[in-house]
């Protein structure tokens, strides 16, 4: 049986006030704003969640994500239910309570019609955002589901879990695409390529295997981490970036894995990576912190403190970073910095990975 943890303490929002020409110096630089010892400078507002309970307990949160539109969040934890948070009008607008226990993941599709929510109930439900009174589509599995990931179309979802299988299923019918062994039997971590071409799984073994999403032919296999993988994510040049329990995030390219490079050992486990702008990386882990640093050779640009629970997830949206925590709050850290269009996300991490494979 999974225990819920508990944290004790207070929960407090933390600015670093900087002076007017320090901020208007790190503008004109283009860069993050770090003041004092390794704290940045970002606001950061507080989104308390919901209970559900008789008891009034607010549950853990362990997955987050937001629609391609900015508009609507879903938060989902092991209170058994699918938040969703409606960033217009600052408010939780549904509570949909169709999982019968602890939900691990929710993702939107890149279209932003539907909405994919799975966990310990071992159901994969996918819902119409337009309509959010029953999911469209149900699908049950032998084992509970920890991730979820659509194609970079929309017509496939992919999950793993507590098994040794990747599975592949069209988001149209249900049906069952590609039925894949992953190289252990607990997995947490998932991605499509963004060309849509590769997908990739890790877990408890620390082996991240690659195969063509369309075939389901293996194309790589490597040891990324000592320890379990707990997320991974490809850059727009199909570099893979892993974080995990072994406290480091690897970069490797899936059709040459010997130029694999891992950054510095950051401070805790890493529950939670999200790719930013100009080349920076946004990890978050058991030390209840948010880490930024440079993928291009991990030095550090500061953390974000705030939570007292291990960074569970992370989201981006527009210029802000979105993060949830087993201190049963979601964060939005707010740089104020005009950085982080989406276009000028793909076209940093496209100059990331050309600059990274012209070094090799």
């Amino acid at each position: 049986m999974i225990k819920r943890r508990t944290f004790l303490g207070s929960v407090t929002t933390l600015f670093a006030a900087g002076t007017s020409q320090a901020r208007a110096a790190a503008l004109s630089k283009g860069s993050f704003v770090t003041l004092g010892l390794d704290r940045l400078d970002w606001d950061c507002r507080v989104i308390e969640t919901v209970s559900h309970r008789s008891d009034r307990r607010k549950p853990v949160v362990t997955g987050i994500d937001i629609d391609a539109a900015g508009k609507l969040m879903a938060v989902v934890g092991d209170d058994h239910f699918v938040g969703i948070y409606n960033f217009r009008d600052e408010e939780f607008s549904e509570h949909l309570d169709r999982h019968t226990d602890w939900v691990r993941t929710a993702r939107f599709s890149n279209q932003g019609n539907l909405l994919a929510t799975a966990g310990n109930d071992r159901q994969l439900l996918i819902w119409e955002v337009s309509d959010l009174k029953a999911p469209v589509l149900t699908k049950r599995n032998s084992e509970a589901i920890i991730k979820v990931a659509f194609s970079p179309d929309d017509s496939k979802i992919a999950t793993v879990g507590f098994e040794p299988w990747l599975r592949i299923f069209d988001t149209t019918d249900g049906s069952k695409i590609q039925k894949l062994r992953c190289a252990c039997p607990d997995n947490h971590a998932i991605a499509f390529s963004k060309d849509g071409e590769l997908i990739a799984a890790a877990g408890r073994c620390g082996r991240v295997r690659v195969w063509n999403a369309t075939t389901g032919q293996q194309t790589a296999q490597y040891k990324a981490h000592r320890k379990r993988v707990r997320s991974l994510e490809f850059t727009t040049n199909n570099l893979l970036v892993s974080g995990g329990d072994d406290q480091i995030v690897t970069i490797a390219d899936p059709n040459n894995t010997n130029a694999m490079r891992q950054l510095p050992r950051l401070s805790s486990k890493l529950y939670s990576l999200q790719l930013l702008n100009q080349g920076m990386i946004a990890t978050g882990g058991s030390n209840n912190r948010i880490q930024i640093s440079r993928l291009s050779d991990g030095s550090a640009v500061g953390s974000l403190a705030g939570h007292t629970g291990t960074v569970s997830c992370l989201a981006l949206t527009g210029d802000q970073l979105v993060s949830g925590s087993y201190d049963t709050q979601v964060r939005v850290w707010s740089p104020g910095l005009e950085v982080s269009a989406p276009q000028q996300i793909i076209d940093r991490h496209t100059q990331l990975d050309q600059g990274w494979t012209n070094k090799r």
